[in-house]
C-alpha cells in the first residue's frame, strides 16, 4: 500500500455523483498505487449505467470511452500538438461539469465520513457500509 509517489500508505476510492453533487456510489477503496481506469475495471459498474446517461470523467480514465458510448474526457496535448482553440474550450466547459464532483471529493474529505468509523447506535445501520 506504500505509494512512491507521496512517500507514505494511501487509498484510493472510486465516486460517483450527480449534478446536484448527491453521491451514487462508492466502492471499497483499495490501495493508493492503483490506476484509476484499473478500480474502474475491477468494480465493474460501467456495464450498469444505462447509454443515455453521459459520463463526465478526468483524464484518469482514458479509454473508457471504448466501454460507454457517451462519454465526456477531456483531450490531452503535447508539445508536439498543442491543443487547438475549441479542444480548449472543449475542455473547459468538462472541467466546468466536473467541478461538481470534485466539491462532493471534498465534502467527503471535510466531513472525515471515509477516515473515520461510524459511531452511532441506530438499529440497521452497520459502519462497513452494508445495511443488515
Amino acid at each position: 500500500m506504500y505509494s512512491g509517489k507521496k512517500r507514505q500508505t494511501t487509498r484510493k476510492g472510486l465516486i460517483m455523483t450527480d449534478e446536484t453533487r448527491q453521491i451514487g456510489f462508492i466502492p471499497m477503496s483499495k490501495n493508493g498505487r492503483r490506476h484509476d481506469k484499473r478500480l474502474l475495471d475491477k468494480v465493474d459498474i460501467i456495464r450498469h449505467i444505462p447509454p443515455e446517461v453521459t459520463i463526465w470523467a478526468d483524464t484518469g480514465f482514458q479509454g473508457i470511452d471504448k466501454q460507454h458510448p457517451n462519454t465526456q474526457i477531456p483531450k490531452k496535448g503535447t508539445r508536439k500538438r498543442p491543443l487547438s482553440p475549441e479542444q480548449k474550450q472543449e475542455n473547459k466547459i468538462i472541467s466546468g461539469i466536473r467541478i461538481t464532483v470534485e466539491h462532493a471529493i471534498a465534502g467527503i474529505k471535510r466531513l472525515g465520513c471515509m477516515t473515520q468509523i461510524l459511531r452511532n447506535r441506530r438499529p440497521f445501520i452497520d459502519d462497513t457500509g452494508f445495511v443488515e
